[in-house]
């Protein structure tokens, strides 16, 4: 009986992921605002060109075990068919393959898939034609593939939606089990992770917070992780409180704030998110990586909270500079661009 009861469980999730792929309703993977960057990241990126030239854009791609996607901020022409070009950087190519290599990522999509045709609706609706060996992923990679699509899609203003078609057809269904003839958005998942104690999936929080993943030339990237909880009428902390709880085991990512930081206020007034945590957060290792860690983790998953535009980070209720030169003592704005490749 037991054993049927957490078979039925673990159906109803499926069906709950499969959902919310259609009808999300919170913050999701949309790009950071472009709030400026008075924070300096590790690796921060070349000045941005001119307008007209190149843009910079955010693609999706998986980490080579299908656990995750990362998103990568890269250069793409900026050109009147600039959303197919967004695509292609996402197709199989030997010179993707061997570029992402160095940071133990792959392709998105298949190899020897291509676009047949875009088409974008006033509505908000994009209609994407693929040849058919868009389907030729692995199924249980579906959701990564759909939600890396739309993520992409997603940092087009006039992109609310997306419609996958297969040369010409909405199919009737994608090889892992998800509907075709219904549009994705207009929010998008990005590493989703639903807690155990979430009973009622018609009612939830969800929040996004950011975790590290290593490289093997031992470069950090930011990533995204979506968790679906319990319903809170105070999603900010809530999200704090997720982003202090660190990765799941096993996950591939790690955090370098404390685990034993606790969150002790957060207010957000006229666009200043001030956040007091406890002294446990000083505690953090790994010299000045660490400490820039510690800084970007906190100011990108804020950044995702509709209304923030700066941060302030206090300690113990206290103004601080930590002791690799990093300035706390100002508000931060967080970072426009990271994960520049």
């Amino acid at each position: 009986m037991k054993k049927n009861a957490i078979l039925f469980r673990a159906q109803i999730r499926l069906l709950f992921i499969l959902a919310l792929l259609f009808m999300l309703t919170f913050t999701g993977c949309n790009p950071v605002p472009e709030a400026g960057e008075d924070f300096q990241l590790p690796e921060p990126p070349p000045l941005l060109p001119e307008p007209g030239e190149i843009r910079t854009g955010l693609l999706y791609y998986p980490d080579w075990q299908w656990r995750f996607l990362v998103p990568l901020y890269r250069d793409i022409p900026e050109t009147e068919t600039i959303v197919r070009h967004t695509l292609e950087k996402l197709f199989d190519t030997p010179q993707l393959r061997q570029e992402l290599e160095l940071l133990d990522l792959v392709p998105l999509l298949p190899e020897g898939v291509s676009i047949l045709g875009i088409h974008l609706e006033e509505s908000g609706l994009a209609r994407v034609d693929f040849s058919s060996p868009f389907l030729n992923y692995d199924p249980s990679r579906e959701r990564h593939v759909l939600s890396g699509l739309l993520c992409t899609l997603r940092q087009f203003p006039e992109i609310e939606r997306l419609e996958i078609m297969i040369d010409g057809a909405s199919p009737e269904k994608f090889p892992g089990g998800t509907p075709g003839r219904m549009s994705l958005g207009p929010e998008c998942l990005i590493n989703l992770e639903i807690d155990d104690a979430l009973e009622d999936y018609r009612n939830y929080t969800a929040v996004t917070v950011y975790f590290c993943f290593m490289t093997p030339q031992r470069r950090i990237l930011y990533v995204p992780v979506t968790r679906v909880l319990p319903p809170s009428d105070d999603a900010a902390s809530a999200a704090v409180k997720e982003l202090l709880a660190g990765p799941r085991r096993g996950s591939g990512l790690f955090s370098d704030i404390p685990p034993d930081t606790d969150l002790r206020s957060l207010q957000l007034e006229d666009g200043l998110m001030v956040i007091d945590l406890s002294k446990e957060l000083l505690d953090y290792e790994g010299g000045r990586t660490g400490a820039d860690n510690v800084v970007n983790q906190i100011l990108l998953s804020l950044a995702g909270l509709e209304g923030v535009n700066e941060v302030q980070i206090l300690v113990e209720g206290e103004k601080v500079s930590l002791p690799e030169g990093i300035d706390l003592t100002a508000p931060l704005k967080p970072p426009a661009v990271y994960n520049y490749f």
